[in-house]
Protein backbone atom coordinates (compact mmCIF):
# COMPACT_ATOMS: atom_id res chain seq x y z
CA UNK A 1 0.00 0.00 0.00
CA UNK A 2 0.93 3.19 -0.76
CA UNK A 3 -0.18 7.14 0.04
CA UNK A 4 -0.88 9.44 -2.79
CA UNK A 5 -2.46 12.41 -1.58
CA UNK A 6 -4.09 13.16 1.66
CA UNK A 7 -6.45 16.24 2.97
CA UNK A 8 -8.97 17.70 4.90
CA UNK A 9 -11.18 20.73 5.00
CA UNK A 10 -14.32 22.40 4.41
CA UNK A 11 -16.01 25.00 2.49
CA UNK A 12 -14.09 27.85 4.36
CA UNK A 13 -10.51 25.94 4.68
CA UNK A 14 -8.86 23.25 3.61
CA UNK A 15 -5.11 21.70 3.00
CA UNK A 16 -3.90 18.66 0.48
CA UNK A 17 -0.85 17.01 0.95
CA UNK A 18 -0.55 15.54 -2.70
CA UNK A 19 3.57 15.73 -2.16
CA UNK A 20 4.37 12.23 -0.91
CA UNK A 21 7.38 10.07 -3.21
CA UNK A 22 7.21 6.42 -2.83
CA UNK A 23 10.65 6.30 -0.73
CA UNK A 24 11.43 8.23 2.93
CA UNK A 25 9.18 11.64 3.01
CA UNK A 26 10.19 13.71 5.52
CA UNK A 27 7.46 16.41 6.82
CA UNK A 28 9.42 19.44 8.68
CA UNK A 29 9.17 23.26 9.88
CA UNK A 30 11.26 24.87 11.92
CA UNK A 31 8.17 24.67 15.21
CA UNK A 32 5.29 23.12 16.22
CA UNK A 33 1.92 23.98 15.39
CA UNK A 34 2.36 23.88 11.72
CA UNK A 35 -0.14 21.16 10.89
CA UNK A 36 1.86 18.21 10.91
CA UNK A 37 -0.12 16.52 13.35
CA UNK A 38 -3.46 17.30 11.76
CA UNK A 39 -2.23 15.85 8.62
CA UNK A 40 -0.35 12.69 9.55
CA UNK A 41 -3.92 11.96 11.73
CA UNK A 42 -6.00 13.26 9.25
CA UNK A 43 -4.47 10.46 6.74
CA UNK A 44 -5.44 7.58 8.90
CA UNK A 45 -8.68 8.63 10.52
CA UNK A 46 -9.66 8.91 6.85
CA UNK A 47 -8.77 5.21 6.51
CA UNK A 48 -11.06 3.83 9.35
CA UNK A 49 -8.64 5.12 12.48
CA UNK A 50 -9.33 6.08 15.49
CA UNK A 51 -9.76 9.93 16.23
CA UNK A 52 -6.15 11.10 18.02
CA UNK A 53 -6.25 14.73 17.00
CA UNK A 54 -4.58 18.25 18.89
CA UNK A 55 -7.24 19.31 21.45
CA UNK A 56 -8.83 22.43 20.29
CA UNK A 57 -9.07 21.15 16.64
CA UNK A 58 -12.95 20.45 16.04
CA UNK A 59 -12.34 17.61 13.79
CA UNK A 60 -15.89 17.05 13.72
CA UNK A 61 -16.47 19.51 11.13
CA UNK A 62 -14.38 18.78 8.44
CA UNK A 63 -14.06 16.25 5.79
CA UNK A 64 -11.08 13.97 5.80
CA UNK A 65 -9.82 12.46 2.08
CA UNK A 66 -6.81 9.92 1.67
CA UNK A 67 -6.05 8.04 -1.42
CA UNK A 68 -3.93 5.23 -1.72
CA UNK A 69 -2.55 2.74 -4.40
CA UNK A 70 -2.32 -0.86 -3.57
CA UNK A 71 -1.55 -4.18 -5.78
CA UNK A 72 -2.23 -1.41 -9.06
CA UNK A 73 -5.20 0.05 -7.95
CA UNK A 74 -6.25 3.34 -6.57
CA UNK A 75 -8.55 3.35 -3.66
CA UNK A 76 -10.31 6.71 -2.52
CA UNK A 77 -11.53 7.28 1.31
CA UNK A 78 -13.78 10.22 2.49
CA UNK A 79 -14.78 10.46 5.35
CA UNK A 80 -17.04 12.51 7.93
CA UNK A 81 -17.50 11.69 11.52
CA UNK A 82 -18.28 8.03 11.26
CA UNK A 83 -19.49 7.61 7.23
CA UNK A 84 -17.06 6.37 5.17
CA UNK A 85 -16.96 6.53 1.47
CA UNK A 86 -14.46 4.29 -0.23
CA UNK A 87 -14.41 5.05 -4.51
CA UNK A 88 -12.57 2.79 -6.80
CA UNK A 89 -13.04 4.58 -10.06
CA UNK A 90 -16.73 5.43 -10.64
CA UNK A 91 -17.89 3.09 -7.92
CA UNK A 92 -18.27 4.43 -4.65
CA UNK A 93 -19.62 2.48 -1.79
CA UNK A 94 -20.44 4.15 1.81
CA UNK A 95 -20.29 3.06 5.40
CA UNK A 96 -21.55 4.04 8.69
CA UNK A 97 -18.91 2.97 11.02
CA UNK A 98 -15.53 1.43 10.88
CA UNK A 99 -17.18 -1.67 11.44
CA UNK A 100 -18.48 -2.09 8.16
CA UNK A 101 -15.18 -0.52 6.16
CA UNK A 102 -13.07 -3.33 7.74
CA UNK A 103 -14.71 -5.64 6.31
CA UNK A 104 -14.99 -4.13 2.19
CA UNK A 105 -11.39 -3.51 3.06
CA UNK A 106 -10.58 -7.31 3.93
CA UNK A 107 -12.69 -8.78 1.09
CA UNK A 108 -11.47 -5.67 -1.70
CA UNK A 109 -8.03 -4.05 -0.72
CA UNK A 110 -5.76 -6.03 1.62
CA UNK A 111 -6.15 -8.50 4.22
CA UNK A 112 -7.09 -8.42 7.88
CA UNK A 113 -6.43 -11.06 10.26
CA UNK A 114 -8.60 -12.85 12.78
CA UNK A 115 -7.67 -13.46 16.64
CA UNK A 116 -9.44 -15.10 19.17
CA UNK A 117 -10.97 -12.13 21.55
CA UNK A 118 -13.54 -13.02 24.36
CA UNK A 119 -13.48 -16.55 23.46
CA UNK A 120 -14.59 -15.56 19.72
CA UNK A 121 -13.30 -15.56 16.43
CA UNK A 122 -12.82 -11.83 15.15
CA UNK A 123 -11.71 -9.64 12.16
CA UNK A 124 -9.34 -7.65 14.21
CA UNK A 125 -9.98 -3.52 13.87
CA UNK A 126 -8.55 -1.14 11.14
CA UNK A 127 -7.47 0.88 14.51
CA UNK A 128 -5.45 -1.70 15.73
CA UNK A 129 -3.99 -3.21 12.29
CA UNK A 130 -2.51 0.36 12.01
CA UNK A 131 -0.37 0.37 15.03
CA UNK A 132 1.71 -2.30 13.21
CA UNK A 133 3.31 0.31 10.77
CA UNK A 134 1.53 3.86 12.26
CA UNK A 135 3.21 5.63 15.46
CA UNK A 136 1.50 8.70 15.83
CA UNK A 137 2.49 11.95 18.22
CA UNK A 138 0.03 11.21 21.25
CA UNK A 139 -0.94 8.85 23.45
CA UNK A 140 2.16 6.54 23.43
CA UNK A 141 1.90 4.21 25.67
CA UNK A 142 5.25 1.97 25.24
CA UNK A 143 3.20 -0.55 28.31
CA UNK A 144 0.30 -0.77 26.19
CA UNK A 145 -1.48 -0.35 22.92
CA UNK A 146 -2.48 3.38 21.40
CA UNK A 147 -5.81 4.23 23.01
CA UNK A 148 -6.34 0.95 24.88
CA UNK A 149 -9.90 -0.09 25.83
CA UNK A 150 -11.34 -2.76 24.17
CA UNK A 151 -8.23 -4.24 22.56
CA UNK A 152 -4.81 -4.40 24.89
CA UNK A 153 -1.56 -5.68 24.10
CA UNK A 154 -2.29 -9.34 24.53
CA UNK A 155 -4.58 -8.71 21.31
CA UNK A 156 -1.71 -7.23 19.76
CA UNK A 157 0.65 -10.23 20.06
CA UNK A 158 -2.07 -12.33 18.63
CA UNK A 159 -2.39 -10.54 15.74
CA UNK A 160 1.40 -11.02 15.08
CA UNK A 161 0.82 -14.64 15.09
CA UNK A 162 -2.05 -14.97 13.05
CA UNK A 163 0.02 -12.66 10.43
CA UNK A 164 2.59 -15.25 10.70
CA UNK A 165 0.63 -18.17 10.61
CA UNK A 166 0.75 -19.39 13.84
CA UNK A 167 -2.71 -18.62 16.11
CA UNK A 168 -4.67 -21.16 17.21
CA UNK A 169 -8.33 -20.41 15.90
CA UNK A 170 -11.54 -20.70 17.61
CA UNK A 171 -12.14 -24.15 15.75
CA UNK A 172 -9.15 -26.05 17.29
CA UNK A 173 -9.20 -24.58 20.28
CA UNK A 174 -13.64 -25.78 20.28
CA UNK A 175 -12.58 -28.84 18.40
CA UNK A 176 -10.41 -30.27 21.11
CA UNK A 177 -12.70 -29.04 24.13
CA UNK A 178 -15.82 -31.22 22.04
CA UNK A 179 -13.03 -34.21 21.64
CA UNK A 180 -12.54 -34.17 25.69
CA UNK A 181 -15.66 -34.13 26.44
CA UNK A 182 -16.59 -36.86 24.03
CA UNK A 183 -13.61 -38.91 25.78
CA UNK A 184 -14.70 -38.00 29.44
CA UNK A 185 -18.32 -39.34 28.40
CA UNK A 186 -16.97 -42.62 26.30
CA UNK A 187 -14.72 -43.50 29.73
CA UNK A 188 -17.77 -43.34 31.84
CA UNK A 189 -19.78 -45.49 29.58
CA UNK A 190 -17.07 -48.33 29.63
CA UNK A 191 -16.69 -47.78 33.16
CA UNK A 192 -20.42 -48.73 34.12
CA UNK A 193 -20.07 -51.81 31.32
CA UNK A 194 -17.27 -52.98 32.67
CA UNK A 195 -18.69 -53.65 36.40
CA UNK A 196 -21.69 -54.93 34.64
CA UNK A 197 -19.51 -57.66 32.89
CA UNK A 198 -19.20 -59.78 36.28
CA UNK A 199 -20.38 -63.46 34.32
CA UNK A 200 -18.00 -65.58 36.13
CA UNK A 201 -17.75 -64.07 39.32
CA UNK A 202 -21.45 -64.16 39.69
CA UNK A 203 -21.96 -67.74 38.08
CA UNK A 204 -19.29 -70.24 39.14
CA UNK A 205 -22.14 -72.81 39.29
CA UNK A 206 -22.16 -72.78 35.47
CA UNK A 207 -18.38 -74.75 35.28
CA UNK A 208 -19.53 -77.04 37.57
CA UNK A 209 -23.47 -77.74 35.93
CA UNK A 210 -21.83 -78.45 32.50
CA UNK A 211 -19.33 -81.01 34.52
CA UNK A 212 -21.82 -83.00 35.27
CA UNK A 213 -24.45 -83.44 32.39
CA UNK A 214 -21.49 -83.81 29.91
CA UNK A 215 -19.65 -86.93 28.64
CA UNK A 216 -16.39 -87.83 30.04
CA UNK A 217 -14.42 -88.12 26.75
CA UNK A 218 -16.48 -85.05 25.29
CA UNK A 219 -15.64 -83.10 28.59
CA UNK A 220 -11.85 -83.80 28.14
CA UNK A 221 -11.97 -82.88 24.32
CA UNK A 222 -13.88 -79.73 25.21
CA UNK A 223 -11.68 -78.85 28.52
CA UNK A 224 -8.69 -79.32 26.60
CA UNK A 225 -9.72 -76.57 23.38
CA UNK A 226 -10.65 -74.78 26.59
CA UNK A 227 -7.45 -74.68 28.09
CA UNK A 228 -6.16 -73.93 24.17
CA UNK A 229 -7.78 -70.98 23.69
CA UNK A 230 -7.29 -69.66 27.62
CA UNK A 231 -3.34 -70.08 26.89
CA UNK A 232 -3.43 -68.41 23.69
CA UNK A 233 -5.26 -65.67 24.78
CA UNK A 234 -2.74 -65.72 28.22
CA UNK A 235 0.23 -65.85 25.74
CA UNK A 236 -0.64 -62.65 23.76
CA UNK A 237 -1.66 -60.97 26.46
CA UNK A 238 1.67 -61.52 27.86
CA UNK A 239 3.37 -60.62 24.38
CA UNK A 240 0.93 -57.31 24.56
CA UNK A 241 1.99 -56.07 28.18
CA UNK A 242 5.62 -56.74 26.67
CA UNK A 243 5.36 -54.69 23.93
CA UNK A 244 3.16 -51.94 25.89
CA UNK A 245 5.88 -51.50 27.95
CA UNK A 246 8.56 -51.00 25.14
CA UNK A 247 5.99 -48.48 23.75
CA UNK A 248 6.35 -46.73 26.55
CA UNK A 249 9.89 -47.00 27.71
CA UNK A 250 10.75 -45.31 24.06
CA UNK A 251 8.16 -42.67 24.76
CA UNK A 252 9.69 -41.65 27.51
CA UNK A 253 13.14 -41.90 26.34
CA UNK A 254 11.31 -39.45 23.32
CA UNK A 255 11.07 -36.82 26.15
CA UNK A 256 14.13 -36.88 27.69
CA UNK A 257 15.89 -36.80 24.41
CA UNK A 258 13.62 -33.63 23.48
CA UNK A 259 14.57 -32.28 27.17
CA UNK A 260 18.22 -32.96 26.12
CA UNK A 261 17.07 -31.08 22.90
CA UNK A 262 16.20 -27.85 24.97
CA UNK A 263 19.23 -28.16 27.35
CA UNK A 264 22.04 -28.33 24.32
CA UNK A 265 20.03 -24.84 22.94
CA UNK A 266 20.36 -22.98 26.53
CA UNK A 267 23.88 -24.65 27.51
CA UNK A 268 26.37 -27.56 27.30
CA UNK A 269 25.63 -30.85 28.93
CA UNK A 270 28.49 -32.81 30.40
CA UNK A 271 28.82 -36.10 32.29
CA UNK A 272 29.28 -35.76 36.41
CA UNK A 273 31.30 -38.53 36.41
CA UNK A 274 33.84 -38.15 33.62
CA UNK A 275 33.28 -34.38 32.16
CA UNK A 276 32.60 -35.12 29.21
CA UNK A 277 30.76 -33.41 27.01
CA UNK A 278 29.58 -36.56 24.40
CA UNK A 279 26.15 -37.61 25.13
CA UNK A 280 25.91 -41.31 23.20
CA UNK A 281 22.23 -43.25 22.58
CA UNK A 282 23.33 -46.68 22.05
CA UNK A 283 20.30 -49.34 20.17
CA UNK A 284 21.59 -53.03 19.92
CA UNK A 285 25.63 -52.58 18.62
CA UNK A 286 25.38 -48.99 17.16
CA UNK A 287 26.31 -46.02 18.96
CA UNK A 288 24.86 -42.49 18.10
CA UNK A 289 26.18 -38.73 19.16
CA UNK A 290 23.53 -36.99 20.75
CA UNK A 291 25.54 -34.01 20.39
CA UNK A 292 25.17 -33.88 17.10
CA UNK A 293 22.24 -32.06 15.99
CA UNK A 294 21.54 -33.85 12.95
CA UNK A 295 21.99 -37.54 14.45
CA UNK A 296 20.26 -36.59 17.50
CA UNK A 297 16.92 -35.94 14.85
CA UNK A 298 17.66 -39.24 13.14
CA UNK A 299 17.57 -41.17 16.18
CA UNK A 300 14.59 -39.21 17.47
CA UNK A 301 12.76 -40.27 14.31
CA UNK A 302 14.03 -43.57 14.50
CA UNK A 303 12.71 -43.97 17.80
CA UNK A 304 9.46 -42.60 16.68
CA UNK A 305 8.85 -45.36 13.94
CA UNK A 306 9.73 -47.88 16.45
CA UNK A 307 7.02 -46.69 18.60
CA UNK A 308 4.30 -46.68 15.51
CA UNK A 309 5.59 -49.99 14.57
CA UNK A 310 4.80 -51.38 18.09
CA UNK A 311 1.30 -49.47 18.11
CA UNK A 312 0.54 -51.35 15.01
CA UNK A 313 1.67 -54.71 16.59
CA UNK A 314 -0.72 -53.85 19.92
CA UNK A 315 -3.46 -53.16 17.65
CA UNK A 316 -3.49 -56.06 15.85
CA UNK A 317 -2.73 -58.10 19.07
CA UNK A 318 -5.65 -56.95 20.39
CA UNK A 319 -7.90 -57.60 17.52
CA UNK A 320 -6.57 -61.27 17.98
CA UNK A 321 -6.92 -61.50 21.67
CA UNK A 322 -10.45 -60.22 21.00
CA UNK A 323 -11.01 -62.89 18.27
CA UNK A 324 -10.00 -65.36 20.29
CA UNK A 325 -12.40 -64.61 23.35
CA UNK A 326 -15.07 -64.70 20.90
CA UNK A 327 -14.42 -68.08 20.30
CA UNK A 328 -14.33 -68.96 24.30
CA UNK A 329 -17.79 -67.30 24.51
CA UNK A 330 -19.34 -69.21 21.60
CA UNK A 331 -18.12 -72.61 23.47
CA UNK A 332 -19.36 -71.84 26.61
CA UNK A 333 -22.52 -70.81 24.79
CA UNK A 334 -22.82 -74.41 23.00
CA UNK A 335 -22.21 -75.91 26.29
CA UNK A 336 -25.15 -78.23 27.13
CA UNK A 337 -26.25 -77.15 30.91
CA UNK A 338 -29.52 -78.47 33.23
CA UNK A 339 -32.69 -76.89 31.46
CA UNK A 340 -33.34 -74.84 34.77
CA UNK A 341 -29.71 -73.03 34.82
CA UNK A 342 -30.30 -72.86 30.77
CA UNK A 343 -32.52 -70.17 30.78
CA UNK A 344 -30.99 -68.34 33.23
CA UNK A 345 -27.46 -68.81 31.59
CA UNK A 346 -28.39 -68.04 27.94
CA UNK A 347 -30.03 -64.58 28.77
CA UNK A 348 -26.27 -63.80 31.01
CA UNK A 349 -24.69 -65.28 28.27
CA UNK A 350 -26.59 -62.54 25.85
CA UNK A 351 -26.41 -59.82 27.84
CA UNK A 352 -22.83 -60.28 28.37
CA UNK A 353 -21.92 -61.04 24.47
CA UNK A 354 -23.74 -57.71 24.20
CA UNK A 355 -22.30 -55.54 26.34
CA UNK A 356 -18.61 -57.22 25.80
CA UNK A 357 -19.06 -56.15 22.19
CA UNK A 358 -20.26 -53.02 23.32
CA UNK A 359 -17.06 -52.63 25.45
CA UNK A 360 -14.95 -53.55 23.06
CA UNK A 361 -16.10 -50.85 21.07
CA UNK A 362 -15.75 -48.36 23.10
CA UNK A 363 -12.17 -49.24 23.74
CA UNK A 364 -11.92 -48.52 19.70
CA UNK A 365 -13.79 -45.29 20.11
CA UNK A 366 -11.17 -44.74 23.18
CA UNK A 367 -7.84 -44.89 21.11
CA UNK A 368 -9.79 -43.30 18.27
CA UNK A 369 -10.35 -40.19 20.33
CA UNK A 370 -7.38 -40.05 22.43
CA UNK A 371 -4.91 -40.22 18.98
CA UNK A 372 -7.00 -37.46 17.18
CA UNK A 373 -6.85 -35.28 20.79
CA UNK A 374 -3.04 -35.75 20.57
CA UNK A 375 -3.00 -34.78 17.34
CA UNK A 376 -4.91 -31.52 17.72
CA UNK A 377 -3.09 -30.87 21.20
CA UNK A 378 0.03 -31.59 19.29
CA UNK A 379 -1.05 -28.69 16.67
CA UNK A 380 -1.79 -26.39 19.34
CA UNK A 381 1.21 -27.39 21.15
CA UNK A 382 3.39 -26.63 17.61
CA UNK A 383 1.64 -23.33 17.23
CA UNK A 384 2.47 -22.27 20.50
CA UNK A 385 6.43 -23.08 20.00
CA UNK A 386 5.50 -21.30 16.42
CA UNK A 387 4.57 -18.42 18.85
CA UNK A 388 7.57 -18.08 20.66
CA UNK A 389 9.76 -18.44 17.99
CA UNK A 390 8.28 -15.37 16.20
CA UNK A 391 8.46 -13.40 19.39
CA UNK A 392 12.46 -14.27 19.63
CA UNK A 393 12.54 -13.77 16.30
CA UNK A 394 11.24 -9.65 16.36
CA UNK A 395 12.57 -9.20 20.19
CA UNK A 396 15.88 -10.21 18.59
CA UNK A 397 15.60 -7.48 16.04
CA UNK A 398 13.67 -4.72 18.56
CA UNK A 399 17.12 -5.30 20.60
CA UNK A 400 19.33 -5.24 17.62
CA UNK A 401 17.70 -1.80 15.92
CA UNK A 402 17.95 -0.51 19.55
CA UNK A 403 21.51 -1.15 20.02
CA UNK A 404 22.63 0.23 16.31
CA UNK A 405 20.99 3.22 16.97
CA UNK A 406 22.00 3.47 20.85
CA UNK A 407 25.04 1.22 21.49
CA UNK A 408 25.18 2.69 25.12
CA UNK A 409 21.85 2.35 26.21
CA UNK A 410 21.09 0.43 28.81
CA UNK A 411 17.00 -1.41 27.75
CA UNK A 412 16.64 -4.79 27.07
CA UNK A 413 13.30 -5.61 25.66
CA UNK A 414 11.82 -8.83 26.52
CA UNK A 415 8.31 -8.16 25.15
CA UNK A 416 6.53 -6.24 22.33
CA UNK A 417 5.75 -3.78 24.84
CA UNK A 418 7.46 -2.08 28.17
CA UNK A 419 6.58 -2.64 31.66
CA UNK A 420 4.96 -0.02 33.47
CA UNK A 421 7.69 0.16 35.82
CA UNK A 422 10.63 0.72 32.70
CA UNK A 423 11.38 4.10 32.69
CA UNK A 424 12.64 5.71 29.22
CA UNK A 425 14.57 8.78 29.54
CA UNK A 426 15.67 11.06 26.91
CA UNK A 427 14.81 9.90 23.30
CA UNK A 428 14.53 6.07 24.66
CA UNK A 429 10.88 5.83 23.93
CA UNK A 430 11.52 7.20 20.24
CA UNK A 431 14.18 4.55 19.76
CA UNK A 432 11.50 2.12 21.30
CA UNK A 433 9.32 2.87 18.78
CA UNK A 434 11.42 2.51 15.83
CA UNK A 435 13.17 -0.70 16.78
CA UNK A 436 9.70 -2.14 17.26
CA UNK A 437 8.10 -0.67 13.74
CA UNK A 438 11.62 -1.96 11.97
CA UNK A 439 11.52 -5.19 13.50
CA UNK A 440 7.69 -6.05 12.46
CA UNK A 441 8.36 -4.63 9.28
CA UNK A 442 11.00 -7.28 8.54
CA UNK A 443 9.63 -9.94 10.26
CA UNK A 444 6.41 -9.84 8.38
CA UNK A 445 8.17 -8.33 4.82
CA UNK A 446 4.48 -6.15 4.86
CA UNK A 447 3.22 -4.49 1.71
CA UNK A 448 2.38 -0.77 3.95
CA UNK A 449 3.90 2.22 4.55
CA UNK A 450 6.03 3.15 7.53
CA UNK A 451 4.29 6.40 8.94
CA UNK A 452 5.87 8.12 12.15
CA UNK A 453 4.71 11.40 13.30
CA UNK A 454 7.11 13.31 14.88
CA UNK A 455 9.96 10.68 14.83
CA UNK A 456 12.63 12.92 16.76
CA UNK A 457 11.00 13.13 19.90
CA UNK A 458 12.90 13.28 22.65
CA UNK A 459 15.57 15.34 21.44
CA UNK A 460 17.23 12.95 19.04
CA UNK A 461 20.09 13.54 18.23
CA UNK A 462 21.29 14.71 14.72
CA UNK A 463 23.59 11.23 14.66
CA UNK A 464 20.88 8.87 15.31
CA UNK A 465 18.53 10.42 13.03
CA UNK A 466 20.87 9.95 10.08
CA UNK A 467 21.01 5.91 11.47
CA UNK A 468 17.25 5.83 11.60
CA UNK A 469 17.06 7.51 7.88
CA UNK A 470 19.32 5.10 6.13
CA UNK A 471 17.56 2.09 7.91
CA UNK A 472 14.07 3.26 6.20
CA UNK A 473 15.45 3.48 3.51
CA UNK A 474 16.72 -0.33 3.47
CA UNK A 475 13.04 -1.06 3.59
CA UNK A 476 12.59 0.01 0.29
CA UNK A 477 9.22 0.39 1.68
CA UNK A 478 7.31 4.14 1.52
CA UNK A 479 8.20 6.11 4.38
CA UNK A 480 6.37 9.42 6.27
CA UNK A 481 8.02 11.17 8.99
CA UNK A 482 7.49 14.45 10.28
CA UNK A 483 10.25 16.13 12.36
CA UNK A 484 10.52 19.50 14.21
CA UNK A 485 14.09 21.26 13.85
CA UNK A 486 15.68 23.18 15.96
CA UNK A 487 16.51 26.74 15.17
CA UNK A 488 20.42 26.04 14.28
CA UNK A 489 19.18 22.67 12.28
CA UNK A 490 16.29 24.87 10.16
CA UNK A 491 18.97 28.29 9.82
CA UNK A 492 21.42 26.14 7.99
CA UNK A 493 18.84 25.91 5.05
CA UNK A 494 19.99 22.28 3.82
CA UNK A 495 18.43 20.15 6.59
CA UNK A 496 17.21 17.02 4.69
CA UNK A 497 17.43 18.67 1.37
CA UNK A 498 21.16 17.21 0.92
CA UNK A 499 20.30 13.69 1.92
CA UNK A 500 19.70 11.28 -0.52
CA UNK A 501 16.85 9.47 -1.24
CA UNK A 502 15.15 11.87 1.23
CA UNK A 503 11.67 13.56 -0.10
CA UNK A 504 11.98 16.96 1.79
CA UNK A 505 8.51 18.95 3.05
CA UNK A 506 8.62 22.10 4.05
CA UNK A 507 5.76 23.16 6.57
CA UNK A 508 7.56 26.16 7.92
CA UNK A 509 5.02 28.30 5.64
CA UNK A 510 2.03 27.21 7.12
CA UNK A 511 0.50 29.51 9.74
CA UNK A 512 0.71 29.17 13.21
CA UNK A 513 -1.81 26.68 14.56
CA UNK A 514 -3.79 27.54 11.08
CA UNK A 515 -2.96 25.00 8.68
CA UNK A 516 -6.42 25.02 6.50
CA UNK A 517 -6.80 27.69 4.67
CA UNK A 518 -9.25 29.09 2.02
CA UNK A 519 -6.73 28.58 -1.17
CA UNK A 520 -7.18 24.95 -1.13
CA UNK A 521 -11.06 24.91 -0.64
CA UNK A 522 -11.65 24.81 -4.92
CA UNK A 523 -9.22 21.72 -4.97
CA UNK A 524 -10.39 19.75 -1.54
CA UNK A 525 -13.86 20.21 -2.34
CA UNK A 526 -13.57 19.10 -5.90
CA UNK A 527 -12.38 16.23 -4.02
CA UNK A 528 -15.67 15.52 -2.34
CA UNK A 529 -17.35 16.79 -5.12
CA UNK A 530 -16.30 13.52 -7.01
CA UNK A 531 -17.67 11.26 -4.51
CA UNK A 532 -21.39 12.88 -5.43
CA UNK A 533 -21.14 14.06 -1.42
CA UNK A 534 -23.86 17.14 -0.84
CA UNK A 535 -22.83 19.41 1.18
Amino acid sequence: MKILKTGCGNTQESFIEDRLTDGVNVIFSNDNNKGKTIIFQGMMYALGNEPIFPSGFNYKSYYFYTSIEHNGEIFEFLRKNSTIAVKQGDIVTVFNDTSELKYFVTKNIFSLPYIIKDGFQKLVDLSLFYQLFFVGQDRRNPSNIVNNGYYNKQDFANMLYALSGCLTLTESIEKLKTLRLELKKCKSNIESLSKRLTLYREHPEIASAVSKTADRENMEKERQEYQALNDAISTMQKKRARLINRKIKLENLISELNSLNTQLKSGEIRCRDCGSSNITYVSGDLSFELTNDLVRKNVMRSISDSITLYTAEITELQQRINQKQDELKQKIQKTPVPVSNMLIYSETIRTYSEDEERLSELHDKQDALEAEIETEQNLQDSNSQKQAKVKESILASMNSFYKLIDPDGTQIFKDFFSTKSMTFSGSEEQEYYFSRTLAIFWHLKHDFPIIMDCFRKGELSTKKENIMIKEYQKTGAQVILSSTLKDEEYSSGTKYYNMDGVNAINYESNPNSHILQSIYCERFMGLVDSFGVIY
